[in-house]
């Protein structure tokens, strides 16, 4: 995975606000970033711009030989749908659909739901720990629950790279202790890239990588 020369910028009030400012980075196969940074300095832009959801001003980002920005919108929804798998802070899950029917959700849309693909998701619910409650809908979850099944999710379908934003931001201290190992470790099992958004140390702790995101640009640390 590539990041090449990224730029983003936005325009409010009349003026042009810059996001990311020559942004460059290389990512081994399995390799896990994380990403810190003071709130506005652009975090979330820079996952949006990772997944396709937003287009950059200039630059490429290159993920399995993929440029993104050659892609249409339709092209980047199909390639995000297939190759991205999302944790967010407040877990997203759908209230209306149990949590088996929500983990299956990135198979029927990428139309794996078959035999293989029913039983990595049974698996997965498995090292989650909440096999037992596949049929229970999310507001029976407490939400570190709720966040091991978004973690499930987000693997289901065998995605290229794991996007997690703030993905402890809405747990207690236990909780997320939890949380950081079970993502830490299903990831590094299925050899998956992960590039964490966070504010935690605990958190960053984690990645092989922490790069702080200053003034548009990745800046590494060596802590």
């Amino acid at each position: 995975m590539q990041l090449i020369n990224l730029k983003k910028t936005y325009a409010e009030g009349g003026q042009r606000h810059v996001i990311l400012d020559g942004v460059n980075l290389t990512l081994a196969k399995g390799e896990m970033l994380a990403v810190v940074g003071k709130s506005g300095s652009g975090k979330t832009t820079l996952l949006n711009v990772l997944s396709g959801i937003d287009r950059l001003d200039e630059g490429q980002v290159i993920i399995d030989g993929i440029h993104l920005n050659e892609l249409n919108e339709n092209q980047r929804t199909l390639f995000r749908r297939k190759k991205i798998g999302f944790v967010f802070q407040f877990f997203n899950l759908i209230p209306t659909l149990t949590v088996w029917q929500n983990i299956l959700l990135p198979l029927d849309l990428n139309q794996q739901a078959d035999r293989t693909g029913l039983e990595r998701a049974e698996a997965l619910l498995d090292e989650v720990g909440l096999l037992s409650r596949k049929n229970a809908y999310p507001d029976r979850l407490s939400g570190g629950e709720q966040q091991r099944v978004a973690i499930a999710r987000a693997l289901v379908h065998d995605p290229l790279l794991v996007l997690a934003d703030e993905p402890t931001g809405n747990l207690d201290e236990v909780n997320s202790a939890r949380l950081l190992d079970l993502l830490d470790r299903l990831t590094r099992q299925m050899n998956k890239n992960l590039i964490m958004v966070t504010h935690s140390r605990e958190a960053a702790a984690i990645a092989d990588r922490v790069v702080d995101l200053k003034d548009g640009q990745l800046v590494e640390r060596y802590e």
